[in-house]
């Protein structure tokens, strides 16, 4: 993938590595629609709703739900926000974490680092010579920076244009979870001894429970033109890297045990 080796597309101190011919970049890449999807299915199961703290405005019509919620107790919308964005960020590092240790078992160098600029990587450079993964992104005055909102047939994220608005997002949701293949239904196999009662064991989405979650996602994207409003759909922050070892550099520049003994053997075992 093209990506110039020189700001704004790279932090300068990364430019000189990063990306290189040789390499292999992996680029964990998020739906942070789905995510906050899913959070608002979580608190509205315990019972939380919503509330809009930038117009400073309950849900308008959430009231019809209140045999399920408790608007008295409602969730900030920029927390609940802010809380899906640190969730996704930490499993996203935890996978390029993992990673890294792959690397030392196999004895490869490389990194973990964020040193890309992440609009750049999905597409939304502004620059045609640089398309990046090729993400459909959108611009909207009420925003400060461009929102990429998935791949087309590839990594769809769970808002609209990808859905037709976010009660169909939610379906999908649902279809995901308790569907065929999905971790509630009772036919997915599993490793208990019950499996069927173990993943049936999960309250299925109500067509009541989706209206209200729907309700609410709707509001947002309707409202702030954009699912979540304040955070991006689409989320990349954190890469790794991947390529052989210069043993004679380190021999020279470092003291012994400056790597360990899976890259001093890493040609004789995998090549």
């Amino acid at each position: 993938m093209h990506i110039p080796h020189a700001e704004p597309y790279m932090e300068g101190h990364n430019t000189w590595i990063a990306n290189h011919v040789g390499s292999m970049l992996v680029m964990p890449v998020g739906d942070l629609a789905q995510h906050m999807l899913a959070n608002i299915c979580f608190y509205t199961q315990n019972g939380f709703p919503i509330y809009d703290d930038i117009k400073k405005i309950p849900i308008p019509g959430i009231e019809k739900f209140n045999n399920m919620v408790d608007v008295n107790k409602a969730i900030p919308l920029t927390f609940m926000e802010q809380y899906s964005l640190t969730e996704l960020t930490a499993e996203l590092s935890t996978s390029c974490y993992a990673g890294v240790l792959i690397l030392q078992a196999m004895g490869l160098g490389g990194w973990m680092f964020d040193g890309i600029d992440r609009h750049t990587v999905l597409g939304a450079s502004g620059d045609p010579n640089v398309p990046g993964l090729g993400f459909r992104y959108d611009k909207d005055t009420r925003w400060s920076i461009p929102n990429p909102t998935g791949l087309q047939g590839v990594f769809e994220g769970y808002c609209p244009p990808h859905f037709n608005d976010m009660r169909e997002a939610t379906e999908a949701l649902a279809k995901r979870k308790f569907g065929e293949g999905g971790v509630y239904n009772p036919n997915t196999p599993g490793a208990w001894n019950d499996s069927p009662n173990v993943r049936a064991s999960a309250n299925p989405y109500t067509e009541e429970f989706k209206e209200c979650v729907a309700l609410q996602a709707q509001y947002v994207y309707d409202t702030y033109g954009k699912f979540p409003a304040t955070v991006p759909s689409i989320f990349l922050l954190t890469y790794v890297q991947a390529q052989h070892l210069d043993l004679e550099f380190y021999d020279h520049c470092f003291k012994t045990g400056a790597y360990l003994t899976t890259h001093k053997q890493h040609f004789k075992r995998w090549h």
